[in-house]
């Protein structure tokens, strides 16, 4: 396996792994998903909330792909490469996690407001 396709592969992974996601194909489940509890409080959050994470989701698999390739054409090699690879795929995975489950938070308030 080529050097750029290692980086290119995690990409590619959440492209597909967003995929039933984004078309509303996975149920509430404990595996697979956005798990919090905003999610499991209300099936209809659970597939709002998990179709808007996996539209970031997406994004961000072919942010990260690309990256893969873009990084050389600008010099970047090496351990710089690398570094500056996970430094983006991680930021990228946190902002979607957090904006997942800020986004969760607010359907679920929104959909119920008493907090019932």
């Amino acid at each position: 396996m080529s050097g750029y396709m290692m980086f290119t592969l995690p990409g590619l992974i959440l492209i597909v792994v967003s995929i039933p996601l984004l078309m509303r194909r996975v149920p509430p489940n404990p595996l697979y998903g956005l798990r919090v509890p905003a999610t499991f409080k209300d099936e209809r959050v659970w597939y709002d909330a998990n179709a808007a994470s996996a539209r970031d989701m997406l994004v961000l698999g072919v942010a990260i792909s690309l990256l893969a390739y873009v990084l050389p054409v600008f010099g970047v090699r090496d351990m710089m490469y690398a570094v500056a690879w996970v430094a983006v795929a991680v930021a990228g995975m946190i902002t979607v996690g957090v904006l997942g489950w800020t986004r969760a938070n607010r359907m679920l308030r929104e959909r119920d407001p008493q907090g019932h």
